[in-house]
C-alpha cells in the first residue's frame, strides 16, 4: 500500500515538474500590432487565439 502511494506521488511530482519546466515564462510584453494598409486599400484580417498565442491572417 505505502509503495503504491508512493509511486502515484512520485509520478504526480514528475508531471508537476515537467509541466512547470515546458510552460512559457509570463509576460506583460503587448503584442505587436498588425501593420496598417496603405491609404486606399482594404484588408480584412483575422485573429486566431491559441492559448498563450495569437495567429493573425491579412488579406
Amino acid at each position: 500500500m505505502t509503495t503504491k502511494i508512493a509511486s502515484t506521488l512520485a509520478a504526480l511530482a514528475i508531471t508537476l515538474f515537467l509541466g512547470t519546466a515546458a510552460a512559457p515564462a509570463a509576460s506583460a510584453e503587448p503584442v505587436a500590432p498588425a501593420p496598417t494598409p496603405a491609404l486606399g486599400s482594404v484588408a480584412f484580417c483575422f485573429t486566431i487565439p491559441l492559448g498563450v498565442f495569437a495567429f493573425s491572417i491579412c488579406i
